[in-house]
């Protein structure tokens, strides 16, 4: 049976597209009355009952009231009457030999989303609330209201054909998820279909707008910009301009504003007050006389044209010189040459340096000749000193590293101990990495062991 109302629903819409429908416009907000019949059961979700269910047939009436949200979409709630129910089938039929039939009236309250979908068919779905009226078996009349559920909750959904006229075609599926039977068992559940036929009552139909053919215009003037080229040759119809340019202004080819009949550089973007070149760049430097605070003297942007300073005037910028506010050489950085003899002194007494062997600490008798050294530096506090550690390469590579900067640390400790600022030295150990002799005979790996010292009167 199912099978059949399928297919009846199936040909009412196939029939509804190849059918010549009257051309209506859409409702405003709209409303009128519904009926047509169910054909429902009872869904049992246990397969193990001692049940089989049949379909059978009601009827419903009721209420709708539409509001359109857009053009394709509007929300319709509708207030029904539904008669429902089904057969109950015994499976043993030895023991009971007659089938229950039982029919419930509802309350219905579906709330339904419609969509369009062309202009004679609409699809729905939405969900629906039901209140239990009555409910009876039919074969013996009993009242059995009291062993079902006062509510239920469904789902629905369907489709409508002719929706925008006055009497429109509607069929839909629903489903309960709520146990029907108040604590009892089986579990079933309310299911079924329903056709009918809508009657609107009221709703303001806005027709669609007309289609406006617009008027032909007048014929295009023979000379639409007033140039004195007609349009028919005239390539920019629309633009004032010159016979000489078919038309069409004066050209302006590097697009900065100065026309090419009086730019002097017409394929360079240029100003108006130099004749559509470009700013010049006197010194070509890079930066155009009217930003440049030095136009004729070659400089850089940073210091908008002009020169790197050279604050002492050494022949050394001041980005190169390392003591940029005394005059020195270049060889030097830009900073004063040390006194030779100050450089010797610090040399012989770095030759003098004395450590206990295999060890960082520092011999007494190393104390004069670094005492000098400190003499030096207190003397003159432009200068900084750095010290470098070195070994032979007797033992592991490792060992001679960590002790090279373990002396010169030592070294560097004795002068700070003694009042030196510990920032106007630095300290380096390089292990056996740079000899100054072979490490092949004594005397060379003696020469090996030293600490050197080098003065510099900039960091």
């Amino acid at each position: 049976m199912k099978k059949k109302l399928l297919l009846l629903l199936s040909s009412v819409c196939v029939f509804s597209f190849m059918s010549q429908a009257q051309k209506t416009g859409r409702y405003t907000v709209y409303g009128g009355v519904l009926g047509g019949g169910n054909y429902s059961h009872y869904f049992f979700c246990d397969k193990q009952s001692d049940f089989d269910n049949a379909y059978r047939f009601g009827w419903n009436a009721g209420l709708y009231f539409g509001v359109p949200v857009t053009k394709t979409f509007s929300i319709e709630p509708q207030v029904m009457f539904n008669r429902v129910g089904g057969q109950f089938l015994y499976k043993d039929k030895l023991a009971n030999p007659a089938n229950d039939d039982l029919r419930a009236d509802y309350i219905s309250v579906p709330v339904l989303f419609k969509f369009n979908i062309g202009r004679n068919f609409d699809v729905f779905a939405g969900p629906q609330f039901d209140f239990l009226m009555k409910a009876r078996e039919v074969n013996s009349g009993a009242d059995v209201k009291e062993y079902m559920k006062s509510t239920d909750i469904a789902a629905t959904g369907g489709f409508e054909v002719f929706p925008r006229n006055r009497v429109t075609f509607y069929g839909r599926y629903y489903r309960g998820f709520q146990n029907v039977a108040d604590g009892g068992t089986p579990t079933f559940y309310n299911e079924g279909f329903q056709a009918g036929l809508k009657f609107k009552l009221f709703g303001k139909q806005v027709k669609a707008a007309p289609i406006v053919v617009p008027v032909p215009s007048k014929p295009t003037a023979v000379d639409s910009d007033g140039d004195g080229v007609p349009d028919s040759k005239d390539k920019c119809p629309d633009m004032a301009g010159l016979a000489k340019y078919n038309g069409c202004p004066i050209p302006d080819s590097d697009n900065d504003g100065v026309n090419d009949e009086e730019d002097k550089c017409p394929n360079i973007p240029g100003v108006a007050k130099y004749q559509g070149c470009p700013v010049p760049d006197s010194d070509n430097d890079g930066v155009n006389d009217e930003e440049d605070k030095c136009p004729n003297i070659s400089g850089v942007a940073r210091y908008h044209g002009c020169p790197i300073p050279d604050t002492d005037n050494d022949g050394i910028n001041d980005e190169q010189d390392k003591c940029p506010t005394v005059a020195g050489t270049r060889e030097n950085h830009g900073c004063p040459e040390i006194k030779k003899e100050t450089i010797a002194k610090v040399q012989k007494a770095a030759n003098a340096i004395f450590f206990q062997t295999g060890k960082a600490a520092i011999l007494p008798k190393s104390n004069a000749q670094l005492n000098e050294i400190v003499k030096v530096l207190n003397t003159d506090p432009s200068l900084y000193l750095d010290i470098k550690g070195h070994t032979d390469n007797v033992g592991k590579a490792e060992a001679n590293q960590k002790l090279s900067q373990q002396r010169a640390d030592a070294v560097k400790a004795y002068m700070v101990k003694k009042g030196i600022s510990e920032d106007r030295i630095t300290s380096a150990g390089y292990g056996d990495s740079m000899p100054i002799a072979p490490n092949t005979t004594a005397v060379g790996r003696q020469k090996n062991r030293r600490v050197e010292m080098v003065l510099q009167n900039y960091k």
